[in-house]
């Protein structure tokens, strides 16, 4: 139980980190969207398409960092269930 909080407390820490880069990096591409709208250049085109690129790569991470967390949530979810189970025998078992 104890392995899964601490695993649960860094991908939740992860969480929040990829959270945070995924709004900058929308910001970013929002605005390299921008620039090549306005500016219709190779070089405006290729910021922008590097703009999405990073975006698309953080969003999956911090897709995988949520499903992390939803893992670690269930397992633990798990072992509570397992736990209290164990316990409601064992407590028949103390008291007839």
């Amino acid at each position: 139980m104890a392995r899964i909080q601490e695993d649960l407390r860094r991908a939740r820490a992860a969480e929040r980190v990829l959270l945070e880069q995924v709004h900058y990096l929308d910001g970013l591409a929002d605005d390299a969207e921008t620039r090549r709208l306005t500016a219709e250049t190779p070089l405006a085109d290729r910021d922008w398409r590097d703009a999405r690129t990073d975006l698309v790569r953080h969003t999956a991470s911090l897709e995988d960092a949520r499903r992390r967390v939803a893992d670690l949530l269930a397992e633990q979810d798990d072992l509570l269930e397992r736990l209290f189970e164990l316990e409601t025998a064992t407590g028949r078992r103390d008291h007839p």
